[in-house]
């Protein structure tokens, strides 16, 4: 079966247009849609950089360099067959024209501030990626799930977390105004994984010693809407959507 395409372009005359790709939305995962029609080696050729989940929410995507790194909830970092489902997931061809250095950033919340004082534009998405080094991390990586699958709120509740210390690696992810909520994660949405390629995953505290921030301003945003039974049976203009994404995404949003 095949799915369908929403295409929402916010590119202005002359401007060159740079595109987030999405499978399915973060309302869909919220109400337990952790399945899908749409794989990995698709989702490949539509972008470098990203972040997303799994078939069965298991664990964290981090892309970056045009390499798909699965992050397991033991921590383990394991590469992406391109047979893997995507429940849910935003990739983009990292393009940054922006540029800044930052440096002892203590929390998420102040981290958010920074940043958001470089974005000229507050009525469109934003592609970042920092390099550098964090003297602290608190991240998770959500377990597996079977059916009957449980909402996100309760799937976040078993979730793992780790906490890092003094390492060096790439953070990489997307702010959307709140505009998009129940489309994308409202403002942040950021995964991490280390220099050495060995653990990662999904952002929820943070400090920056030192970091190197590119950053991409997005103008279209492609979404593709499973043609599945979940996801035309999931209840997605739930007015608590909203607050469950919150809960269940972490980071500045809390």
């Amino acid at each position: 079966m095949l799915g369908c395409s929403l295409f929402i372009s916010l590119a202005f005359a002359g401007q060159e247009k740079s595109i987030i790709f999405q499978v399915a939305t973060i309302g869909s995962l919220a109400q337990g849609v952790y399945d899908g029609d749409y794989k990995y080696g698709r989702l490949m050729k539509k972008g470098d950089l990203g972040v997303g989940t799994f078939k069965d929410l298991n664990g964290e995507l981090v892309a970056v360099d045009g390499k798909f790194y699965q992050i397991e909830a033991s921590g383990k970092l394991n590469l992406v067959s391109a047979n893997q489902i995507v429940p849910f997931a935003e990739v983009t061809f990292f393009k940054p024209t922006m540029y800044s250095s930052v440096v002892d950033i203590v929390s998420y919340q102040n981290l958010g501030k920074v940043l958001l004082d470089k974005f000229p534009n507050k009525n469109i998405p934003y592609a970042i990626r920092i390099d550098g080094t964090f003297s602290k991390l608190k991240l998770r990586s959500l377990r597996k799930q079977k059916k009957p699958y449980p909402l996100l709120t309760q799937a976040a509740k078993e979730q793992a977390i780790f906490n890092l210390n003094h390492v060096t690696g790439t953070v990489v992810g997307f702010w959307f105004p709140t505009y998009w909520a129940g489309i994308a994660v409202p403002e942040f949405h950021l995964h991490f994984v280390t220099t050495d390629r060995t653990t990662g995953g999904h952002v929820l505290d943070i400090d920056v010693s030192k970091g190197q921030v590119s950053l991409q301003p997005i103008h279209q945003v492609q979404v593709y809407l499973p043609n599945t039974q979940s996801f035309a049976q999931a209840n997605l203009s739930s007015e608590e959507l909203n607050v469950s994404i919150k809960k269940a995404e972490g980071g500045s949003s809390q």
